[in-house]
Order: structure tokens, then C-alpha cells, then sequence
């Protein structure tokens, strides 16, 4: 047995946050009653409806419609990166005009951009959309199965529904008129998180992602606490690859971006201040005023955070909640990182797909009611508050100076959040552990042994 199998083997199996789920009640089968299929059937073919009706109007509306469509900034950024990189320019020593923007991911980054400029602009806007929209449904799909449905129609109808609205969540719009690749990272992510630990190349996905954008390097100490060395191995081994390989092609491009500290120079992104900084430190700047003052604050609340975050990620990944841990991880590397853009919040989406999951597999009969409605009025506050609604800061505070109280606390709705998401799944995740203690404590002093911590296999 390889040590993939073994540690695969002492894996525990997935748990309830609360109590073990109770199983669904079964309907009789009749021979020849055709009807629950049949309206299965429909109700996913409904669900493909809407979601070719949502993707329809969201296109009209925000793609072809208003006077200004979509300007897909970002992209025109990239591709004038991979453009400077195909002449034999240096992507990071001019500004792209008449926006002062400049190129700032990684020089592999650069590359893969000089591949797509042979292309002409209008397709490589249409790919961008395409793979946009595609990426969502996969890792809408990928978020089920981690979370324990069997391949089905009913998945597939679920899937589509939730990409249906999904769509319009301010995160995944922004992504997609601006032509930005949150969505494509995404799903590299979570495709590869959800391979079978015995998978030897499992790791590579995060490794990519992060030689792309250097965010997804949070996955790595995610894993060593959830005892996958291996996979955490390929993945720092991959991203080695992506930082290595340019010195070749672009070597003076790599020498600045690595050796002489672009990457770390956060003023090349833009006003960090500004209102779609949905950071811990593009909080602080906003409520302190400046870099210096904020700086304490930061390093404080990102070791705090950081920590904490992956401690709870990794805990849950030990309870058998996988893409529960995936999705903290990735919620904590939103919030300690200097610059999260408001649209790398897409993250938002699968994270609504697991608490909708959640709310459908009450604890119990008795709290089922309550349950669901819980889950259900937090899953509504946070698509409203995932709209948009950090955009009603007005012009000039929005760029994050002299802002009033009610401003801030607007323009801080995606990191109170984040902060809540945590503090919610550690106070789960501690009720969890309180009730197998006591589960268990009758049970030991009954057969006269030793008692244990429950939720923690023992590993190889």
C-alpha cells in the first residue's frame, strides 16, 4: 500500500458540523411510477432555462447594452504585458496609457499573455468571458461533489440554478468585465484540492495557480497542516517551475520582478486606500489614514487571522469537511492579503453553495425548521451584501480618505463579513467538538479506556 493509499485510508469520514446528519427519507420504488424521474428531468431542464435566461440578461445588461460596455481593462493591461514580452520588452518598466496601469503579475504570467496577443483582441475578449462563465459552473460543480452529492441530475440542476445567481454577484460581474482570470484561478484550485489524496500529482493545480498570481500560496501550508506532504511538495515544487523557467526566456523581466522585490511593492497595484481593497489592511488604511499608522495594526491582525484561519481550515479538513476547509483557506487568504481586489472575492460563490448545502441537512428533526431558516437568512445577507453594496460609498470617499463612520462600515462590508464567516465556522466547529466529548466520555467509561480527541484519525 503506497503512503497516498495509507494516508487516504486514516482519513476521517466526513462529519456534521452540529450532529451527524440524518439521512434523507426515502420514497418507496414502484416497478413502473416513472414520475420522480420525470419530474427530476424537468427540474433540471428548468434550472438549464434559467440559467441560459440569467446568462441572457446579464450579458444584455452589463455586455451589450448600456453606452459604455464592458471595458475589460484588465485584459487590455495583460495583453499589452504579453505584447511588450513578444517585442522583447521589459512588461514591468513602462505604464500602459492613458490609465497609468501597469503589468503586475508574475513573468510567467507575462508569458502565457505574449501566447494569447497572436490572437486577435475580440477573440481573446470572447475566450475570457467564455472561460469566465465555464470556470464558475465547474467549481459550483466541483463544491457539490466535495460536498458529498453523487454525480446526478439533481446535481446538475442545483449547480445550474446556484451559477444563475451567481452571476450577478458583484465579485463574478467585475471579474468578467474586466477580464480578469479570479475565476480561472478558482477552479484550478479547487479542481485540484479535489483530488483523490493518492493522485501524485495532486499540488500542481496550486502550484500553477500561484506562479500566475502569487495569492494561491496559502494552499501550501494549508496542506502541510493537513498532512499531505506530498501534495504540498508538488505544489511548492511546481511553483518553483513557474519562477525558475522565465530566467531563461525573460531574464531580465524575472531579475526585477523577483530578485530586486517588484512583487513586493504594493503601489504598483493602484490606490490600496481605495474602497475595492476589500482587505484586513485596506481596511485599516481606510479607518487610520496612512501606511505608517496602519502598519502595526496589519502585521498584528495578519498573524492573528493567518493563524487562526489555517488552524480552522485545517481542523475542519480533519473532521472530513474538505471543501470547507478549502473554502476557509481561501477566505483567510483573502483577508490577510495587502491588496484583495473586490472582484477576487469570487470566492463567494461556492462558499454560498456550501451553506446552502448546510441549510437542506438539518442537525435534526426537531431543529430543522430553525436550521434552515438560519442558513437560509445568512445566505441572503451575504448575496446582499456581496451585490455591490460597497459601491454606495460616494465620490470622493470611495478612494478611501476622510470617510464618515457609516462610510467605513460600508466600505468594509466584504471584510466584516469574511471575519464573521470565520468566527460562525469556529463557533460550529467548537459545538462539533463539545458533543463528541460528550458522546464519548459515557462510552469510555463504560469499556474502561482511554480517552480520545474525536475528529483526528491517527495519521501514518
Amino acid at each position: 500500500m503506497t503512503a497516498g493509499n495509507r494516508f487516504k485510508a486514516a482519513r476521517p469520514p466526513r462529519r456534521s458540523w452540529i450532529r451527524p446528519t440524518l439521512a434523507p427519507r426515502q420514497a418507496p420504488v414502484t416497478g413502473s411510477d416513472h414520475r420522480p424521474a420525470l419530474a427530476l428531468s424537468r427540474r433540471t431542464a428548468a434550472a438549464g432555462v434559467l440559467f441560459a435566461a440569467s446568462l441572457a440578461v446579464f450579458l444584455a445588461v452589463f455586455g451589450v447594452l448600456p453606452k459604455r460596455p464592458w471595458s475589460m481593462l484588465d485584459l487590455r493591461v495583460y495583453l499589452w504585458g504579453g505584447r511588450n514580452v513578444r517585442l522583447g520588452h521589459d512588461p514591468y518598466l513602462h505604464t500602459f496609457l492613458p490609465h497609468s496601469l501597469h503589468f503586475t503579475y508574475t513573468p510567467m504570467a507575462a508569458g502565457i499573455f505574449a501566447l494569447l496577443t497572436f490572437l486577435s483582441v475580440p477573440a481573446v475578449k470572447l475566450l475570457s468571458v467564455a472561460a469566465g462563465i465555464a470556470s464558475l459552473v465547474v467549481t459550483l460543480w466541483l463544491t457539490t461533489g466535495a460536498l458529498g452529492r453523487e454525480r446526478s441530475a439533481a446535481r446538475l440542476g442545483a449547480v445550474l440554478a446556484a451559477a444563475a445567481g451567481a452571476l450577478w454577484l458583484e465579485p463574478v460581474r467585475l471579474t468578467l468585465s474586466l477580464g480578469q482570470v479570479n475565476l480561472v484561478l478558482m477552479v484550478i484550485v479547487v479542481a485540484d484540492l479535489c483530488l483523490p489524496d493518492s493522485r501524485w500529482w495532486k499540488g500542481a493545480g496550486v502550484g500553477l495557480a500561484a506562479g500566475f498570481k502569487l495569492t494561491p500560496l496559502i494552499f501550501i501550508p494549508y496542506l502541510l497542516l493537513t498532512r499531505r506532504f506530498r501534495a504540498a511538495a508538488v505544489a511548492s515544487g511546481t511553483f518553483a517551475v513557474t519562477v525558475l523557467v522565465p530566467f531563461a526566456a525573460m531574464p531580465r523581466a524575472s531579475r526585477l520582478y523577483w530578485l530586486d522585490g517588484l512583487f513586493l511593492n504594493p503601489k504598483r497595484l493602484g490606490n490600496v486606500h481605495y474602497v475595492g481593497n476589500q482587505s484586513l489592511y485596506g481596511a485599516l488604511l481606510r479607518l487610520l489614514g496612512s501606511a505608517s499608522a496602519a502598519r502595526p495594526y496589519q502585521l498584528a491582525a495578519d498573524v492573528l487571522i493567518g493563524l487562526g484561519g489555517l488552524a480552522l481550515a485545517a481542523w475542519a479538513s480533519r473532521r472530513g469537511q474538505e471543501m470547507a476547509g478549502v473554502l476557509v483557506c481561501a477566505l483567510t487568504g483573502l483577508l490577510v492579503s495587502p491588496v484583495s481586489w473586490s472582484h477576487h472575492w469570487v470566492w463567494i460563490a461556492p462558499m454560498l453553495v456550501a451553506l446552502a448545502d448546510f441549510a437542506v441537512r438539518p442537525p435534526s428533526l426537531a431543529a430543522a425548521v430553525r436550521w434552515r431558516r438560519r442558513c437560509w437568512l445568512c445566505a441572503a445577507a451575504a448575496a446582499v451584501v456581496f451585490s455591490g453594496v460597497i459601491w454606495a460609498v460616494p465620490s470622493p470617499a470611495v478612494q478611501g480618505y476622510d470617510m464618515t463612520g457609516p462610510q467605513q462600515l460600508i466600505g468594509d462590508l466584504y471584510v466584516l463579513a469574511g471575519l464573521a464567516g470565520l468566527g460562525v465556522i469556529a463557533a460550529l466547529m467548537v459545538a462539533a467538538r463539545r458533543r463528541d466529548q460528550r458522546l464519548v466520555m459515557p462510552a469510555v467509561a463504560r469499556d474502561g479506556g482511554e480517552p480520545f480527541e474525536p475528529g483526528l484519525a491517527a495519521r501514518p
